[in-house]
């Protein structure tokens, strides 16, 4: 919320003022305005977290969120048309494989960024928390967002945070793998 004071001023002042001035039309219009640009983002957001939802529940290990911007340039090689478009985080599609975790960007970014796996040894943890409507990077929300950190003390850049409408199921899924991998093949605690 920090450097934003000013503008949620502005965005409360508005609709309050315009009919304490008796300038109803004027509000009526605004309040249509907000609802214009507001609801497609509302109901888009709501979507991607229903499909989620439903792929989670479907036994699907794919999740669509967003990485900063700065942490986003160390991994792939984004031109300066990326700060413009993706300010708040680049999209990117999660999947769970037998190796880790793969990070693809997603549309609207480049399909020519080649995909990149965090290696399951390399996670030394995950934890999930919620991020609100608005992240440290400039990502904004409708819905409330969540933010999930994977510790890599390999990495001299620290931990990887992606932002998601709807991380269920990540961090289990993470730790399972891990507990997985750490069992090792043919090891009877990896089956129970």
């Amino acid at each position: 919320m920090r450097g934003r004071g000013w503008w949620l001023f502005l965005a409360a002042a508005v609709p309050v003022g315009l009919p304490l001035l008796g300038r109803w039309p004027a509000a009526l219009a605004f309040a249509g305005l907000a609802a214009a640009a507001i609801g497609p983002l509302f109901l888009a957001q709501w979507w991607a977290r229903r499909r989620q939802r439903a792929a989670h529940q479907a036994g699907a290990e794919r999740w669509s969120g967003h990485v900063p911007l700065h942490r986003a340039a160390l991994i792939w090689d984004l031109g300066a048309g990326f700060a413009l478009l993706f300010g708040g985080g680049v999209p990117v599609r999660i999947t769970a494989g037998a190796d880790g975790l793969t990070l693809r960007p997603r549309r609207p970014a480049s399909s020519r960024h080649p995909p990149v796996t965090v290696l399951w040894r390399d996670i030394a943890a995950v934890r999930a928390k919620p991020a609100g409507h608005f992240t440290e990077w400039g990502r904004v929300a409708v819905l409330p967002q969540t933010a999930v950190t994977l510790e890599l003390p390999r990495d001299t850049f620290g931990s990887l945070v992606v932002t998601t409408h709807d991380a269920a199921g990540l961090v289990e899924s993470v730790r399972a793998h891990k507990i997985a991998e750490t069992a090792g093949p043919g090891d009877e605690t990896a089956d129970r």
